[in-house]
């Protein structure tokens, strides 16, 4: 018995389905053993060149000033890191 249009769409659309579950579930397994290795890698550049998180200077209730992240999800920072590099390799170009 052939299959209608309908069926046909609904089966790719389950196989397409399954691939992108299978390229997911890879995507996850990669990004557990990988992300330590490339959150390493990320603390060593910015070691290396000299990249320190925000800061800000707050007071706290007694009086006593101190030093607070500003940029938590250190998106500031690692931008300032991918300047630092893009201005090392530009010579090399």
């Amino acid at each position: 018995m052939r299959m209608t249009t309908s069926q046909l769409r609904a089966k790719q659309i389950a196989e397409l389905q399954a691939e992108q579950s299978a390229y997911d579930k890879r995507i996850e397994e990669a990004m557990q053993s990988a992300g330590y290795a490339r959150c390493a890698l990320a603390e060593d550049l910015y070691e290396l060149l000299e990249i320190r998180p925000e800061h800000r200077t707050r007071k706290s209730r007694n009086g006593e000033t101190m030093q607070v992240a500003s940029d938590k999800d250190e998106s500031i920072r690692s931008a300032r890191l991918l300047a630092a590099v893009a201005q090392l390799i530009e010579p090399a170009t």
